[in-house]
């Protein structure tokens, strides 16, 4: 059953759950161009969380999945005041854990360095130490989504995410992309004080700088996901078992 959570700006930001409904609970915060089935339901995260005995809550981003889409709207604080929408909807009685995956990932890095009383650990899997959309040139990923234009690696790389799904509409995205390059990320900027795992596959190119990150946390330790890409890396099932243990071992 899904449910939303309203955000400040009146979209509707979805719910999904999985693992143990009685579980100790995890916001799950999806990637671009991803959603809560595809990231997380589909990659068999709900089995792994159970055995923890997690439960799990997936939340599909504004644009993605089966939250609303809206025209306009992506800037990086709306994310960031979405997730507190979402914790206000659960109105949990102990702060919850969380894991993000790439673009999940970085929003709960900015989120919980913002409010270190919001979670109790982290799990950030293929979370780079710069910002993947940085001299993305929207104006040019849109004429080539339309076939005007010939993209750059980094709009073709955009186009092409955008792309995969079917459920998403690739122009939405290329917006939402845009949106939010215009706050880059900067993992100086308030890190997260509080235990983190961070894992990124060995074979990720988009990520492969994850490691340099673990200085700026107080609490932190870094795994590679074995044999992974940036793509598969969240159907890994030393990914899924590692991060639920540790979470486990946090929530307990």
């Amino acid at each position: 059953m899904t449910v939303f959570a309203m955000a400040s700006d009146g979209v509707r930001i979805a719910l999904h759950e999985l693992g143990d409904p009685d579980g100790a609970p995890v916001l799950m915060i999806h990637g671009f161009s991803s959603n809560t089935q595809r990231n997380w339901i589909d990659a068999h995260w709900s089995e792994s969380l159970a055995e923890a005995g997690l439960r799990g809550i997936g939340m599909d981003l504004r644009g993605h999945g089966d939250s609303d889409h809206p025209a306009r709207g992506y800037e990086v604080d709306h994310f960031v005041d979405d997730v507190d929408a979402v914790l206000e909807q659960l109105a949990l009685p102990d702060p919850p854990g969380a894991i993000g995956y790439s673009m999940g990932a970085r929003l709960l890095w900015r989120h919980a360095g913002t409010r270190p009383a919001a979670f109790r650990a982290l799990v950030l899997g293929g979370l780079p130490a710069g910002d993947p959309f940085q001299r993305f040139d929207v104006a040019l990923a849109h004429r080539a989504l339309e076939g005007e234009a010939e993209a750059g690696p980094m709009e073709a790389f955009i186009v092409e995410l955008a792309g995969t799904f079917p459920e998403h509409d690739p122009a939405t995205l290329i917006t939402l992309a845009g949106e939010v390059s215009k706050t880059l990320f900067d993992p100086e900027d308030s890190p997260p004080d509080l235990p983190t795992l961070l894992m990124t596959g060995e074979k990720d190119r988009r990520a492969s700088d994850t490691e340099t990150l673990l200085p700026l946390l107080p609490d932190g330790r870094f795994e590679p996901i074995h044999g992974r890409n940036h793509v598969n890396a969240p159907t890994s099932g030393h990914f899924r078992r590692t991060a639920s243990a540790f979470l486990k071992e946090q929530l307990a």
